[in-house]
């Protein structure tokens, strides 16, 4: 394994290490779920535009959203009701419809007619229920309301009346009054033929909160999202300590060092612990305060991994001699990325648990290659020749490179052949490079090309041409 490139090296350990952390941070979240609060009832009624330019595929694709909508949302505290609007405004199911009944009367809807938004609305007002707490009304619509101004002040008696607009529209439908209609452009979801129960789902979740390591909305709550940025910050502490002691154990590794020490091992957790709190509060944070669309919704969540992956990156920097700290935050930035965009296919087809876990693998994968990779941007190197098949890579820059028995040293020879804690420094300084002898208190400057053998070690020194 020592043999491999050190990326697919730093990638490997990483991703396992991101692994652990992960299943122990399952448990964690499985520990610290939030006692479950008094549900909150919420009446919702779909307002369903079924006017003649909704025949044929349309009208049978906002059916199957319709109904997976409610699926998802019917239960003893979700009550749910249908209008359509074509030829007139039709009640077609109530908050008292049984889910089987409820399918069948949307199954059953037919296109025809103009578009009556303003007499749905009313409507809708009409059917609420004054006992439940929440009140929505969820809009489906094609096309242009029959009535624009009547549209508009049927919307003002809706929200008067304490109920929240949401709407879901095609790429053909008037957008701009319906930004006038739910009066948040944020709340209306622009949509096309293909992909409706992705927009019903986005609706869905402007009345949830959300959460960066989650796909499914739970309830809202005025301390949850505090709860929460501080419940998977502990979450992101645990995968960060994991991806950062695995690139300790295989930076040690590649240098034939002792695997781990007790201080390596302190400044990773407290560092890892900064780390989590900062990339995972803050990146919920973020994601619960950006509003959501279908273009926010994604990038909020890059944006939440891609600091955990600048964190770490700049971390990992403190243990890599010579690492340029710029160079592989940005590498880590763009490893959090790949891992985000991965999660997020991850959930589509998994659920949340087996999507994390994997959106954990790729995390460590992709921050451990983008570190490796980064290391070969360099000037100057030693090649530490181990055995005649096996080498070692040590960039040279700003920090000495010790060469000695000492558990901090970066070529390390071994105690018992009676090499000393600190033989002496490699450096490399206003493009020179130099060795500085500890015992003889002497400085040899080095060229590229130089080899020296120090017991069974030959280093031999690298440096670029300077044009």
């Amino acid at each position: 394994m020592i043999s491999l490139p050190k990326p697919l090296l730093f990638g490997g350990f990483a991703a396992v290490g991101c692994l652990l952390g992960a299943i122990v941070g399952e448990a964690l979240l499985n520990v610290t779920q939030a006692p479950a609060l008094p549900p909150v009832s919420h009446d919702v009624i779909l307002l369903i535009d079924c006017s003649g330019s909704m025949e044929g595929k349309k009208l049978q694709e906002v059916k199957l959203a319709a109904i997976e909508f409610i699926k998802r949302r019917q239960n003893n505290f979700n009550k749910l009701g249908v209008i359509s609007f074509g030829n007139v405004a039709t009640e077609i199911a109530d908050f008292n419809t049984d889910l089987i009944s409820m399918e069948e009367k949307i199954n059953n809807l037919k296109s025809g007619g103009g578009t009556p938004m303003a007499h749905a609305l009313q409507l809708a007002i009409s059917k609420f229920s004054s006992i439940s707490e929440q009140h929505s009304i969820l809009i489906f619509t094609d096309g242009k309301p029959n009535e624009e101004e009547a549209s508009k002040v049927a919307a003002e008696l809706v929200r008067k009346a304490n109920i929240n607009i949401v709407a879901v529209a095609t790429d053909d439908a008037d957008i701009l009054l319906l930004n006038k209609i739910t009066v948040d452009p944020l709340l209306v979801f622009s949509t096309s033929l293909g992909n409706f129960d992705s927009a019903f789902k986005l609706a869905e979740k402007a009345i949830y909160e959300r959460n960066i390591i989650s796909s499914s909305p739970v309830a809202v709550t005025e301390t949850s999202l505090i709860y929460t940025s501080l419940r998977i910050g502990s979450w992101t502490i645990l995968l960060a300590l994991g991806i950062a002691l695995a690139l300790i154990i295989s930076q040690n590794l590649y240098l034939r060092r002792r695997y781990l020490t007790v201080s390596e091992g302190l400044i990773a957790v407290v560092s890892c612990i900064i780390i989590g709190l900062i990339a995972g509060g803050l990146g919920q944070l973020l994601y619960g305060l950006v509003p959501e669309n279908p273009n926010l919704d994604i990038f909020s969540r890059i944006i939440a991994w891609s600091i955990l992956g600048v964190l770490l990156g700049r971390g990992v920097a403190f243990f890599i001699p010579n690492l340029k700290a710029i160079p592989v935050m940005i590498s880590g930035g763009i490893g959090g990325a790949i891992a985000a965009s991965g999660f997020l296919s991850a959930a589509y087809i998994f659920a949340d648990i087996p999507a994390r876990l994997l959106g954990a693998i790729i995390l460590g994968f992709a921050i451990g290659v983008m570190v490796g990779i980064t290391e070969y941007v360099k000037k100057a190197w030693l090649t530490v020749h181990w055995g005649p098949k096996d080498s070692s890579i040590i960039n040279l820059g700003d920090e000495p490179i010790l060469v000695g028995s000492s558990n901090k040293a970066h070529i390390y020879l071994p105690k018992s052949q009676g090499f000393p804690d600190e033989m002496g420094t490699i450096t490399f300084v206003g493009g020179e490079i130099s060795f500085y002898n500890n015992a003889t208190g002497k400085k040899q400057v080095l060229r590229d090309g130089n080899k020296w053998d120090i017991g069974t070690v030959t280093i031999e020194v690298r440096a670029l041409e300077e044009n």
